[in-house]
């Protein structure tokens, strides 16, 4: 590990207590972690935590299985294994399309130059090209050992319809692992990259004076719609 690199375990929700800001803070895969409000405060505290220009980066990957080319089967398990999943996410509060929300909120919480990337991130060393087989190679141990735990609670807790039995999730994440091995089916899930700037001293003021500007100029435009509505019922 090298020198300059401390390891802490700490709950992002509390007040962050580090003396020091941060250049750049990046967070990446915390999709379900969080209520829309809990991410408004994450949101927040990484844009208060960091020194003016510092950078924040987010990394998110989507749960539905995609296949371009039609070898993955409209019936099989990986198939629903996305909407079985984000159905079951949202009925428990925490989303897990966290990569469609994601540009929004830190917009909202006050980052300027947003950029973004998305990617197709294989599932399974399929592709050709060796940088993509790699990446599919490690995503797909990621996928196979972490489908238990990804499916048990939310199914048997949230599943749709209704709550799904342990033997129904059993059997379920059974099938799906089995056809994640299957090397015919061209399967990825979409994931996203967005970084983002927070403003420097100076243009935190430009904003803040635009903000007002913006502001003065509805409440006056506010006004004199209503000076035209009153108008009339004074002849």
């Amino acid at each position: 590990m090298p020198p300059n690199c401390i390891l802490e375990v700490d709950d992002i929700l509390q007040e962050w207590t580090w003396r020091e800001k941060f250049d750049l803070i990046h967070i990446r895969l915390m999709l379900g972690s969080f209520t829309a409000p809990e991410w408004k405060s994450v949101y927040r505290q990484c844009y208060d935590n960091l020194e003016p220009g510092g950078w924040f980066e987010q990394f998110e990957g989507g749960c539905n299985v995609i296949s371009d080319d039609g070898s993955l089967p409209k019936d099989s398990c990986l198939a629903s294994w996305g909407p079985n999943i984000v159905g079951a996410a949202a009925r428990s509060g925490r989303s897990v399309d966290t990569l469609d929300t994601m540009r929004g909120e830190i917009k909202k919480a006050g980052f300027i130059e947003l950029r973004e990337k998305v990617y197709k991130w294989p599932i399974g060393p399929w592709p050709r090209d060796p940088v993509l087989k790699e990446a599919g190679r490690l995503n797909w141990h990621m996928w196979k050992t972490g489908m238990d735990g990804y499916a048990t609670y939310l199914l048997t807790k949230f599943g749709l319809p209704e709550p799904w039995s342990l033997e129904r999730v059993q059997v379920f994440v059974a099938k799906a692992r089995a056809e994640i091995n299957n090397p015919k089916y061209h399967i990825y899930h979409v994931s996203r990259r967005i970084w983002a700037r927070k403003p420097t001293v100076k243009e935190a003021v430009s904003i803040f004076a635009e903000k007002e500007k913006a502001k003065k100029k509805e409440k006056d435009a506010g006004k004199s719609n209503t000076s035209q509505l009153t108008t009339p019922g004074l002849r």
